[in-house]
């Protein structure tokens, strides 16, 4: 769905991504794991163009990225949606013009079309009548949910979370890997999510990516690193998560 050759990102003289290259499987949930600063959320932006990369191919269904037109690319856009670490709503609309910003501003359907698509997508994270509040009435795993509603609205082949619990505590947090195994599960999306997330990372990846260096240093499902990964990383990651279960 997703392939990346020899990606390269140097930003401010610092080389961040350093030749990379990747496939990503339909249908699969990846994850990018890797000490701060490393390129994860880098990654995601290069392939959703909101960082240019200084090197490398990216393609998208066979189609090269970096060479599509604006209209090809738009088209592109309403295929990946990502939700942000900070859930990025914006503060001076309600929850209703938040989730359905993309249809309001990208379509032509009446304003009652979509306000029954946003009570779906509303109802499919599990928030039902909180079309008329704002951002700052919610708490956060409310916001974290109405972040993925707002991303379910324009029915994405592919949902790019960036650390999707941070800063949420241990039950919301569990709350909000459910949903994103539950969407997963039900909408049949190809996911990349970026953690630090040890016990998120274990539930829900079917093969998990460390970046270290600016390169790819390990890669194998959850089970394969836990078994025969010696990586410094991979260890602490594990030992974090034998102490957390």
């Amino acid at each position: 769905m997703i392939e990346v050759r020899n990606l390269t990102v140097r930003l401010e003289g610092k080389t961040i991504l350093n030749n990379i290259s990747l496939k990503v499987i339909p249908g699969e949930s990846l994850v990018i794991a890797g000490p701060s600063g490393c390129g994860k959320s880098v990654f995601l932006k290069s392939i959703l163009g909101l960082i240019e990369p200084t090197g490398g191919e990216i393609f998208f269904e066979g189609q090269n990225v970096r060479e599509m037109t604006p209209e090809q690319r738009e088209q592109f856009h309403q295929k990946i949606e990502m939700v942000f670490q900070n859930s990025a709503l914006f503060d001076s609309m309600t929850v209703w013009e938040n989730v359905g910003f993309f249809l309001l501003y990208h379509t032509h359907l009446s304003e009652e079309e979509i306000r029954q698509r946003v009570k779906e997508a509303l109802k499919a994270v599990g928030l039902e009548g909180i079309e008329e509040k704002m951002p700052e009435q919610l708490s956060g795993g409310m916001r974290k949910r109405v972040a993925i509603a707002r991303a379910l609205i324009s029915q994405p082949r592919m949902l790019f979370y960036d650390e999707p619990t941070t800063g949420l505590d241990p039950v919301t947090s569990e709350h909000i890997t459910r949903l994103m195994m539950e969407i997963h599960s039900r909408y049949g999306t190809t996911d990349i999510t970026v953690t630090h997330d040890v016990k998120l990372a274990a539930r829900i990846a079917q093969r998990i990516v460390l970046l270290g260096n600016g390169r790819i240093e390990e890669m194998g499902s959850f089970e394969q690193l836990r078994l025969h990964s010696q990586h410094p990383l991979i260890r602490s990651y594990l030992e974090a998560f034998e102490e957390k279960s």
